[in-house]
């Protein structure tokens, strides 16, 4: 199994880098191997320096990444650590749907809520181009469903509308939710029901930065909300076919790392307030430790680089909690959402709007829920890779949180047509 996961290895670089040979006799520095050059490329962040030219023209940087994640993870010293073929096939499938069926390139997917798989023919999707102004979003709704959503947006002065998402069954009632020139979706809230068998999108509505369009359809005990800062919502998607069955966003950043949330308090607080954690460059997050009783009082996140452990200071608690509970990762697993619930503290110092709750969701199973499940809940999910870090408020407890996401705005240039990009990746896979 080593040495099949080593061939892997040297086999993935030798596409990636200089198609050189594992081992080049005339040189007696970190040149010399191939294995031990790639990783310190990948440890200091320089991956880009020795990676054959033609290739930055036509590989996707999220493609890559994942790619070259692969590569890494086979070097790893602890043979317990080293991936699976499976796990590297797995991987390896992502690495070729990223550079072949991504459409929104640049961007982040939040979500899905409600429905969370389909076939193609589920499959929907709408995307604002550059220059494009959402002008309007026809939602065709019941007492509690949506069943289908149709977009007109502008462009140049002229006005196109969307096919139509969802919508086999016909509706009761068709709501024109029409936005300002100056008027942009900033969040969107819903919950999600059941119609017979099928998981639906049984509410929606859209805030602005002027107002709240909805609540359309009715209104279950499960419910979602996601916030976003202004100018970054760029599309929606999800799965249909007589009701509108799940929908996420697609978000673009303004900067590199994307802020979405957050959930919780929203009163501005001091500096001494904010808590904000995030991880650095080729650092994995090893554990977090959480606070907590009623509610959550504090979290401290510990990150591992190079067999080399870091603690970050405490966020939150001020005031001790009643049991501490330590969420530790294996090296393959990452956090893709969270859930939890907002609700207001009892005791001494009642009325405090706090995070009551919360569960990290990874790609492989579910920690939590830390606290007391209470109040409002809220939940997130996103792609895997995305995760970058936590944010938020903080005092005697954990008063709010949001995430950090990497947006992945750089794109290369590709040069050859599509065909060629299947032809090179099946020469890697098939090797």
């Amino acid at each position: 199994m080593t040495q099949n996961v080593n061939y892997v290895f040297v086999l993935l670089f030798k596409k990636i880098t200089l198609l050189r040979p594992a081992l080049i006799d005339i040189y007696q520095d970190e040149r010399r191997f191939l294995a031990s050059l790639a990783q310190r490329s990948c440890e200091q962040n320089k991956l880009y320096e020795i990676i054959l030219p033609s290739i930055k023209n036509e590989i996707k940087e999220n493609s890559l990444n994942v790619f070259s994640m692969v590569a890494y993870q086979c070097l790893k010293e602890n043979r317990s650590e080293r991936p699976t073929m499976t796990w590297i096939i797995e991987k390896l499938e992502k690495a070729l749907e990223l550079q072949v069926n991504s459409k929104v390139v640049g961007f982040i997917r939040v979500g899905t809520w409600g429905r969370q798989n389909g076939g193609p023919q589920n499959n929907w999707s709408f995307e604002l181009e550059q220059g494009h102004k959402l002008q309007k979003i026809a939602v065709d709704h019941g007492d509690d469903v949506i069943y289908s959503l149709m977009f007109t947006f502008e462009c140049g002065g002229v006005f196109h509308t969307s096919n139509k998402a969802g919508g086999w069954a016909g509706g009761q009632t068709v709501s024109q939710v029409m936005f300002d020139s100056d008027e942009e979706i900033v969040g969107i809230k819903g919950s999600i029901g059941t119609r017979g068998s099928y998981t639906i999108i049984s509410s929606l509505s859209f805030e602005t930065n002027k107002r709240t369009h909805g609540p359309f359809g009715g209104t279950s005990n499960s419910v979602f909300s996601i916030p976003w800062d202004k100018g970054s919502l760029v599309g929606l998607y999800g799965f249909a076919d007589y009701y509108i069955d799940g929908i996420g966003v697609y978000l673009k950043a303004h900067e590199e790392i994307m802020r979405i949330g957050t959930w919780g308090k929203t009163l501005p607080g001091g500096p001494q307030n904010k808590w904000s954690f995030q991880l650095e460059i080729n650092h994995h997050l090893k554990k977090i430790t959480i606070d907590h009783g009623d509610l959550i009082y504090s979290l401290m996140f510990t990150t591992q680089y190079r067999g080399v452990t870091y603690d970050s200071k405490k966020v939150g608690g001020w005031n001790g909690g009643d049991k501490i509970s330590e969420v530790t990762f294996d090296w393959n697993e990452e956090i893709n959402a969270i859930s939890g619930t907002v609700a207001s503290s009892r005791g001494a110092d009642a009325g405090c709007i706090v995070i009551s709750s919360i569960s990290l969701m990874t790609n492989k199973k579910t920690h939590g829920p830390s606290g007391n499940v209470r109040g409002k809940p809220f939940t997130v999910a996103w792609d895997d890779g995305s995760f970058t870090g936590f944010y938020g408020l903080c005092g005697y407890y954990l008063d709010s949180i949001g995430v950090y996401l990497k947006a992945r705005s750089r794109v290369f240039q590709l040069t050859t047509a599509p065909t060629e990009h299947i032809r090179y990746w099946d020469l890697i896979l098939q090797k």
